[in-house]
């Protein structure tokens, strides 16, 4: 049965900057009523004009988010729960059973998040479909090190790339270029990642190239693909400038991918270019990505689409033919790092977002969500005495297969 009232959104991760084009989107779009839930009264989404109503609780990190994310699910009741980053969708993962059932949440199948977070996991699946990706040497340098050989190392394609094996919602990779550099970064990132490391040959080459998807229940509903021209860290980071972008090579791997898993709801599939002008497979990212905006804005509206989708809204006013070219910057990102990184001008960074001038990813009627500064610890403080969560109200297209 269709509806038409408008629907209440309850929108996790709202420390993130994409939240606020999210927000905006399903606003104007949908006429939802969003209900922000970030980490502190200061996070981005619950300072915007779009959010109607704003929750504070724990850092998706913490054991007990959640628990709080069910918890202020009781006390809202909203019709969609949309979580936005690794962390939310993975802790949602770990109470998928316990969701209400009056709650539409578009989660993976659990086999196929399995999947996706993991990257040897991942790579299984493309060599299995013949999609291109680096050379594996992971196994390998498991029995080199198992076996007490170190110094064989040496017999390997030098330069390497090294990564997390499973999801850590964040940047942990390393190049290498010399076998006696190997170990120690191996282990440095060992220890930052915390599990696994995968290593693999060095696709050369700072671009990113992505493709977001949309699927509902197995079948592709909405594709969007883009470069990444900037990005921070410079080497497979978050893009600080990003063009639409086609090629139906990535198109074509990145559904057979998503296909072979029956996925269902949003994901990034990254490829990196090789110097031939093949691509190789990077990975899957199972949520909304960090430079949604431009697709939101270029009329790929992934998250109206979804509401409208699971929440079988009538008549859908949001459609538009979409832009098949635009290009975006992202300039509090990109001057973040530059601030905090020793070989990084800022000057430099700066220049890079303002020319050649393009359309930036501030809206300057939410200029205040806008310029809140990120959070970057977890708020425990957000937790009621008695164990409940503290709840803090805030005053104030399209390809389709």
């Amino acid at each position: 049965m269709s509806r038409n009232t408008p629907p209440s959104i309850m929108v996790l991760d709202g420390d993130n900057a994409n939240a606020l084009p999210v927000a905006t989107e399903l606003s104007e779009d949908l006429d939802a009523t969003i209900i922000g839930v970030g980490t502190s009264d200061w996070s981005r989404l619950l300072r915007s004009r779009h959010c109607d109503v704003g929750a504070t609780t724990v850092h998706a990190s913490h054991p007990q988010y959640a628990e709080r994310v069910l918890e202020l699910l009781d006390v809202y009741r909203p019709d969609l729960l949309l979580p936005l980053g690794h962390g939310s969708v993975s802790a949602l993962e770990g109470v998928r059973d316990r969701l209400p059932e009056d709650v539409a949440c578009s989660l993976p199948p659990s086999e196929s998040l399995d999947i996706a977070l993991d990257k040897l996991a991942t790579g299984e699946v493309a060599k299995y479909l013949d999609v291109g990706r680096p050379e594996e040497y992971t196994d390998h340098v498991r029995e080199l090190r198992a076996g007490g050989r170190p110094d064989d190392v040496a017999d390997l394609p030098f330069p390497l790339f090294l990564k997390a094996r499973f999801e850590r919602g964040r940047t942990v990779t390393a190049r290498v270029d010399e076998p006696s550099e190997f170990w120690s970064t191996y282990e440095d990132v060992e220890a930052d990642a915390e599990t696994e490391v995968v290593v693999q040959s060095y696709v050369p080459g700072d671009r990113t190239f992505g493709v977001g998807l949309l699927y509902d229940e197995g079948t592709p509903r909405l594709l969007f693909a883009h470069e990444e021209i900037q990005s921070v860290p410079r080497r497979g980071g978050t893009g600080t400038r990003v063009r639409v972008f086609r090629d139906p090579r990535i198109e074509t791997d990145a559904l057979r991918l998503l296909d072979s898993l029956d996925w269902h709801g949003p994901a990034l599939v990254e490829f990196k270019r090789r110097p031939d002008g093949s691509y190789a497979l990077m990975e899957i990212n199972p949520k909304f990505w960090a430079s949604y905006a431009l697709a939101s804005r270029s009329g790929y509206r992934f998250a109206s689409t979804l509401a409208a989708r699971a929440l079988d809204l009538s008549s859908p006013n949001f459609r538009r033919v979409p832009d098949q070219t635009g290009e975006m910057v992202f300039p509090l990102q990109e001057l973040q790092f530059a601030a905090g990184a020793a070989d990084e001008s800022v000057l430099q960074s700066a220049a890079s977002m303002l020319w050649p001038p393009t359309a930036m990813d501030i809206n300057v009627r939410d200029i205040g969500a806008w310029l809140t500064p990120p959070t970057s610890v977890d708020n425990v403080d957000a937790l009621d005495t008695d164990g409940g969560p503290g709840i803090a109200v805030d005053e104030t297209d399209v390809w389709s297969a």
